[in-house]
């Protein structure tokens, strides 16, 4: 199912918090709290274009008080940085297993735990464990 992104600008008013959908002038909702925010304006924009609310993302940005922006940037950038981090990782085990390198000549270049490479790239067939990671990588295909 093919699904749009709607953004809603939220602004602290009292004890709710009014929604704004600029890419829908004019609709507007209210929600008790920040964590409802998101449900509540999929709701509303499923009411006013007829659609179905599963086929709808809604980014919600939160007017919020200086020294919060900052942080909720740092932390965007952060999820960002780990997505990218552990894309680049799953990528580097792959090649080096295509090269032949040791499951622990792996882990040792990557700066990782056995454990860890287990999460980025299962291992297949009678590849190396955590007690026996002398033998050569040996990643699944996802």
């Amino acid at each position: 199912m093919e699904t749009t992104t709607f953004t809603a600008l939220c602004e602290r008013a009292g004890r709710w918090w009014t929604i704004q959908i600029p890419q829908l002038a004019g609709l507007s909702a209210q929600a008790r709290s920040l964590d409802q925010v998101e449900i509540m304006t999929r709701q509303v924009i499923a009411r006013h274009l007829g659609l179905p609310p599963e086929s709808i993302m809604v980014d919600v940005i939160p007017d919020a008080p200086q020294p919060v922006a900052p942080a909720l940037q740092a932390r965007h950038a952060a999820r960002l940085a780990v997505e990218a981090a552990a894309l680049a990782t799953r990528a580097a085990l792959e090649a080096l297993a295509a090269e032949g390198v040791t499951f622990h000549d792996a882990a040792t270049l990557l700066g990782l735990t056995p454990a860890e490479i287990e999460v980025f790239a299962p291992m297949i067939g009678n590849a190396p464990t955590m007690h026996s990671d002398s033998g050569p990588l040996q990643v699944t295909d996802r």
